[in-house]
């Protein structure tokens, strides 16, 4: 018997990625060497049929039946004469709605300190706007976070404790980041009960997966192109970043004194000069910010004060009450001794008050 990739069917996308535990939803497959035979496929989602609705030879289309019960999620899609199509690890998660009372057992979602337990089988899909102050989420399966499709839209998560033991986590991936706004924040305080390993305020990593990508921005921090004087209200930058007004900056002290160091929010943007972007800021500066191009014997020394972009669409942070007043931030806490935590991916994201 000989196995050769090109007579195998591939599978290189599918939309969408989640679906509702209920059933009835649509889902295309898209990949090479399909069959435009509607009755030459079979699919199989979490051991239950998918009707085939429709195909051609580079996707096909089915619909949900009803998911019952805890399953492990599986994909398997059959074109007769062809044989099981190469999913690339794709897999489609049949998912129960925050928002659904049926997800609660027929009751209402949890209320104030009150605490979460994902078990395997069953995808927990964040679908409200807020949630009260939850005491701990415990993740053996998945929870997951979906961006809205207004890029302006605001979702709040709050808790005390996240365990991810054997489960996921999910805040957008590198190939679907989240790319609507969210934020995490993490209660407490040093004197809460710890998890062990892991302590509290936190979410906490065993044996599982966290995801989190926000949108990618083209640059995240760049040098000034002049020295701002104490008391100015702009900045010059060296070269061109796609920062907007409303976003939140930090430019670096340049004397001996590194708590010159600023933050600033951006209240406008010029980019007459794209290069050159002229920032004017919300407050005036308090301290002179150096920007020169040093030469000494020679040897050209770069002495421009650094600035970096601080705002970003998903945040992680501790509770902006106590967080700073009592210094004691939020955690991310991926444990790996004696057993290892499988993957942290954290891309464009925006950690505050990280203890």
């Amino acid at each position: 018997m000989t196995y050769e990739a090109a007579k195998t069917p591939l599978l290189t996308a599918m939309n969408p990625r989640h679906g509702a535990v209920t059933g009835g939803e649509s889902v295309t497959f898209t990949g090479t060497d399909f069959s435009a035979d509607v009755d030459d496929y079979k699919i199989i989602l979490d051991g239950i049929i998918c009707d085939v609705t429709a195909a051609t030879t580079t996707s096909v289309t089915c619909t949900t039946n009803k998911r019952p019960g805890l399953v492990e999620s599986s994909l398997e899609i059959f074109i007769k004469d062809k044989g099981l199509v190469a999913t690339q690890g794709k897999i489609f998660l049949y998912v129960n709605l925050w928002s659904a009372d049926t997800t609660w057992g027929g009751e209402f979602a949890p209320m104030h300190m009150e605490s979460v337990y994902v078990p395997k089988g069953l995808n927990l899909l964040v679908d409200v706007d807020s949630t009260p102050e939850l005491n701990a989420i415990v993740v053996e399966g998945s929870i997951i976070f979906l961006p809205d499709s207004d890029p302006n839209h605001e979702r709040n998560f709050d808790a005390r404790y996240i365990f991810v033991t054997g489960g996921l986590m999910e805040v957008g991936t590198a190939e679907f980041p989240y790319t609507s706004r969210l934020t995490i924040t993490m209660h407490g305080n040093v004197y809460d009960p710890y998890l062990p390993i892991y302590g509290n305020k936190v979410i906490a990593v065993r044996f599982g997966t966290l995801d989190m990508h926000g949108v990618e921005r083209s640059k995240t921090w760049t040098v000034m192109d002049s020295t701002a004087e104490a008391g100015s209200t702009q900045i010059t930058l060296a070269t061109a970043v796609d920062w907007v007004a409303g976003e939140e900056i930090a430019v670096a002290a340049t004397s001996y004194d590194g708590r010159e160091g600023e933050k600033r929010r951006i209240v406008a943007v010029d980019n007459s000069n794209p290069a050159k972007p002229v920032l004017t800021l919300d407050e005036a500066l308090e301290f002179k910010h150096f920007a020169k191009i040093e030469t000494y014997g020679g040897e050209e020394i770069d002495m421009r004060a650094e600035v970096a972009l601080l705002t970003r669409n998903v945040r992680f942070r501790g509770d902006p009450g106590t967080s700073l007043l009592n210094e004691y931030g939020a955690n991310i806490f991926l444990h790996s001794h004696g057993d290892d935590s499988l993957t942290g991916r954290i891309a464009n994201v925006e950690l505050h008050q990280v203890g």
